[in-house]
């Protein structure tokens, strides 16, 4: 087809004035997305756009994001295939002067930079912002020069008469942010508000400064104003997140990490496991695995294998929680803390097998000296108590109230407990000779007496408390019951117990049921020692009470009935003896 020279000139001219705001346009959303830390879809935009026109610009911007994402050497071919493009262009040589910092040559990059400021004479206010902007952009500090930066971005700032450009104002904030200056930061990121109020960035970056300088609710406000300016803009939510965790509010910590996440498309393994940290500090192990799973043959870290087992006790799968708790302990040793210890004996606690309840008590042990917010030995304490090792049980409530600032009433009266039933197998569980009668009442009073101290600390702690007087008249009269009904040292304990345990059923009767069986004994003991001190109508009081409880108590039955009388023999043609009277029996 022959197309005339005019026609085709005009046709080439409405080519070019159609696609050039289309290619601009196209960086402009590639530099957004590469801003929100849409990395994937930045790097599409740029890569098309430098492969269908490989322009100086082109060139610049593609480098420019593999310099951001820590890309130097795919960012330094770009830059040169910009530079051989257009040698005027200076913008691909800062660019060069950026691969120079990532690579920790100050020297070369200085050179770079100056010549490329000396070529625009320091006139280019684009220039002077890029070259400024280069200074700032690594978190090392031999990598960075913010003085430097805002010698060359004030440059540029002057050459802004009319103060439109947010672009350096965020710029002159970033410098003064690595140079540590949180005021003058947040002064000029607030300059870029008043040029470009609905900025998310700007919010986001004063956020920043707030949450490096531990004002984390500072830090929050600003967070929910860049997400009102541009929910979109998803570094956002990252740093809200670690704002929220800082103040404890890992569930909504999670979530705004999980937005970032789903905004983002990131697969970058450290966040990834953030997340999954912040999931299980919410409590939440099921998004939490469901995160480590992503994670899988991915990462050489043994941090994995302690969240796996933490996750995994806390959903309750406990043969993988001990699997990968124990994979985590024997791979870095030098990571362990008591918090590992602390879920891995909970596991092995959890198995339901006498070798699984032996090491989750010896793995509790080893994190109980560290533990100062549970208190892990009221929780050993308590596994001995349940399998009724009450030796070992003493031992470990003596430890909880010594670990506690406040014990709590329940250590005195198990402490007690169970020293009150270790005591009647003491000498046997050290080896005492059976026939060794002396030791083994001395042993058995001696373990007694310490039930009785436990519970006289419990009845300080609380008077009202009616079994504490209960459980010490026992006491004493185990300690040595002959001794006991002689001399009636328990009774001043029954006595109390039965006034403090009837004032209760008084006022709520349901309770008697609750109390019988300890109010029977009570009685009976207290009869007991009144047949002894020969007070029989005292003794028939207390039989009494025992029968309004239980009217077939034999043994108050046998009391009220009294002694049979002797039946007559009858002849007999062998010498079978007559059956002997009954004694009159004990009530207690």
């Amino acid at each position: 087809m022959n197309i005339p020279k005019k026609s085709l000139l005009a046709t080439l001219f409405i080519a070019v004035a159609l696609t050039a705001p289309v290619v601009a346009q196209d960086i402009a959303s590639a530099m957004k997305d590469l801003e929100s830390e849409r990395y994937v879809k930045a790097e599409q935009t740029l890569t098309q756009l430098a492969t269908a026109t490989p322009s100086a610009d082109n060139q610049f911007y593609l480098g420019y994001y593999y310099l951001r994402t820590n890309q130097p050497d795919k960012a330094k071919a770009a830059f040169e295939k910009g530079v051989a493009a257009d040698a005027g262009s200076q913008l691909n040589n800062l660019g060069l002067a950026g691969v120079a910092l990532a690579k920790k040559d100050l020297a070369t990059a200085k050179t770079l930079i100056d010549n490329a400021v000396k070529a625009t004479k320091s006139k280019n206010q684009d220039v002077l912002m890029r070259a400024g902007e280069m200074y700032t952009l690594f978190d090392a500090n031999n990598q960075n020069d913010p003085a430097e930066a805002l010698r060359l971005l004030d440059l540029a700032d002057k050459l802004d008469k009319k103060n439109t450009s947010a672009d350096i104002e965020m710029a002159m904030g970033d410098a003064y942010f690595v140079k540590n200056d949180g005021g003058n930061a947040v002064g000029k990121y607030e300059n870029a508000l008043l040029i470009n109020p609905n900025l998310a960035e700007a919010n986001y970056k004063i956020g920043r400064v707030f949450l490096r300088g531990k004002n984390y609710k500072l830090a929050q406000d600003h967070y929910e104003k860049a997400i009102a300016n541009d929910p979109e803009f998803a570094p956002t939510y990252r740093a809200y997140a670690d704002a929220l965790a800082n103040s404890r509010a890992y569930k909504k910590a999670s979530k705004t990490y999980n937005t970032y996440v789903e905004k983002t498309g990131t697969t970058n393994e450290e966040l990834l496991l953030d997340v999954a940290k912040y999931y299980f500090l919410a409590g939440d192990y099921l998004q939490a695995t469901t995160y480590l799973d992503k994670l899988k043959g991915k990462v050489n870290n043994p941090i994995i294998d302690r969240m796996y087992g933490w996750s995994y006790a806390g959903l309750n799968k406990n043969d993988q929680a001990v699997e990968s708790l124990n994979k985590f302990i024997s791979s870095a040793p030098e990571k362990v803390i008591y918090d590992d210890y602390k879920y891995l004996g909970r596991a092995y606690g959890q198995l339901g097998t006498p070798e699984g309840d032996s090491l989750g008590i010896i793995n509790l042990t080893k994190a109980a000296p560290s533990d100062t917010l549970e208190n892990l030995y009221r929780e050993i304490a308590s596994k001995y108590y349940t399998t009724k090792r009450y030796d070992k049980a003493a031992e470990f409530y003596v430890q909880t109230i010594a670990n506690d600032k406040k014990p709590l009433k329940g250590d005195y009266l198990n402490l007690g407990q169970a020293y009150y039933y270790f005591a009647p197998r003491a000498a046997k569980a050290m080896g005492v000779a059976a026939e060794d009668t002396a030791t083994t009442k001395q042993m058995r009073k001696s373990y007694y007496l310490k039930a009785d101290s436990a519970f006289a600390k419990l009845a300080e702690l609380d008077s009202a408390y009616a079994y504490a007087y209960y459980f010490r008249g026992n006491a004493n009269y185990y300690a040595n019951p002959s001794e006991a009904v002689a001399t009636g040292s328990p009774v001043p304990f029954y006595e109390k117990y039965l006034a403090l345990a009837n004032k209760e059923i008084a006022i709520d009767a349901s309770k008697q049921q609750t109390y019988s069986k300890n109010l029977i004994a009570s009685y009976k003991y207290l009869a007991s020692y009144n047949i002894a001190k020969k007070d029989d109508v005292r003794a028939k009081e207390y039989i009494t009470k025992v029968l309004e409880l239980d009217p077939n108590d034999k043994d108050a039955k046998a009391f009220m009935e009294g002694p049979k009388p002797t039946p007559t023999p009858t002849p007999t043609t062998g010498n079978k003896p007559a059956p002997k009277a009954p004694v009159k029996k004990s009530t207690k």
